[in-house]
C-alpha cells in the first residue's frame, strides 16, 4: 500500500517506532545533562554504555515485522543480517586493523609531541585484538542496521526507483 508521498505505511510506523524508542531515552538523559533533575538512578542508567536508545531502529524492525509476518519473519530478518557466507581470507586483515590503528595512534601521538594512548590493553594481547572487532561488529550494526538496511531500505526501494 502506497500513499501520495510514495512512502508505504510500513515504513512511516517504522520512522515513529524507532525515533519514538530511541528519543525516550535520549531526551531524559539530555534533560539531566542540561542541568533539569531527574532520578539519580535513572540518570546514571542512561549515561551508561547499556542505554538502549541506539537499539530504536532494530526493536521497530523486530517489532513492525513481528506484527506483519509473525515469528518466521522477525527471524528471516535476523538471519539476512547474519549471512557468514564471506572469504574467509578476510578474516585476517579484520584481526590485524585494531593493532595497527592503535600503533598508527601512538607513533602518530609520539611525533606530534602529544600524549600516547593508554597502552595497558596490551597487556592482555587476546583483549586488544578480540575487543575492538566485537565492539566494530556489534555496537552500530546490531543497534542499528538490521533496522535501516534490513527494514527501511528495502521498503523504501518498494516504492522508489534506483535513478528517479
Amino acid at each position: 500500500m502506497v500513499q501520495e508521498s510514495g512512502i508505504s505505511k510500513r515504513l512511516w510506523l517504522f520512522f515513529l517506532f524507532a525515533y519514538a524508542f530511541s528519543w525516550l531515552f535520549w531526551i531524559p538523559q539530555a534533560l539531566a545533562a542540561n542541568g533539569i533533575a531527574i532520578p539519580a538512578g535513572l540518570s546514571v542508567f542512561l549515561s551508561s554504555p547499556f542505554n538502549p536508545a541506539a537499539f530504536g531502529p532494530l526493536v521497530a524492525a523486530l517489532l513492525l515485522t513481528f506484527l506483519g509476518e509473525g515469528w518466521k519473519g522477525a527471524i528471516g530478518l535476523l538471519k539476512r543480517g547474519l549471512d557468514f557466507r564471506f572469504k574467509k581470507t578476510w578474516l585476517f586483515p579484520i584481526l590485524l586493523l585494531p593493532p595497527l590503528i592503535f600503533t598508527g595512534a601512538t607513533l602518530l601521538s609520539v611525533f606530534t609531541g602529544a600524549t600516547p594512548p593508554d597502552s595497558s590493553v596490551l597487556s592482555n594481547p587476546v583483549v586488544a585484538i578480540v575487543a575492538p572487532v566485537m565492539i566494530l561488529l556489534t555496537a552500530g550494526p546490531l543497534q542499528e542496521e538490521f533496522g535501516w538496511r534490513g527494514y527501511a531500505l528495502p521498503a523504501w526501494r518498494g516504492t522508489r526507483r534506483p535513478l528517479g
